[in-house]
């Protein structure tokens, strides 16, 4: 969805404020609606069963890495940002974020560089002292049986279609409330 740019939402933003409180909050909803459809597509493609026996939650009882432990498995929401981001020149207006950390984890395992990690760690603060330690093959292995299940990326097929229309309908909603804006001005 980054083919489109908008610039000076945050402008838009105050200009709808001061000509009308509400504007903003209407604003807001009617892009965040666009992206319902969306974070129901996600939802629907997200296993209700943990793909691999481990990432149960009675294997990891305390922790949040379990399968629907903390947040559930299919928890998405969607969020709206003027602010810049810290990272990228270009940020997102509305965005759809699997909230649930191990679902966020099977989704994206195996689509990095895969490169040779380090064999031991870099050392750290560790009670009163320096430590370190070795790094074990667990990571590598859960990548290789959830990509021999196919059960890894599965969030961005189930959107990708819909991602072009969604953009093109969020421009229309921000240029109807620029229109606005601009009307009062003028």
């Amino acid at each position: 969805m980054a083919n489109e740019v908008i610039y000076d939402v945050k402008g838009l933003i105050k200009d709808l404020n001061a000509l009308e409180p509400g504007l903003k909050k209407a604003m807001v909803k009617e892009a965040k609606a666009i992206a319902k459809p969306i974070a129901s597509n996600i939802k629907n493609a997200i296993p209700s069963i943990a793909p691999l026996s481990g990432m149960l939650p009675q294997n990891n009882p305390t922790g949040r890495l379990a399968w629907g432990a903390g947040k559930k498995a299919d928890s998405v929401s969607i969020r709206f940002r003027t602010g810049r981001s810290r990272v990228s020149a270009v940020t997102p207006l509305v965005a759809v974020w699997v909230t649930s950390p191990m679902t966020a984890i099977a989704d994206t395992a195996g689509k990095g560089g895969m490169r040779k990690a380090k064999k031991v760690t870099s050392e750290y603060d560790y009670k009163n002292g320096r430590r370190r330690h070795q790094v074990t093959s667990q990571g590598r292995t859960m990548i290789a049986n959830l990509k021999s299940r196919y059960a890894n990326d599965f969030v961005y097929p189930a959107v990708e279609d819909s991602l072009d229309d969604a953009e093109s309908k969020i421009k229309l909603v921000i240029d109807k409330y620029a229109r606005m804006v601009n009307r009062k001005l003028d």
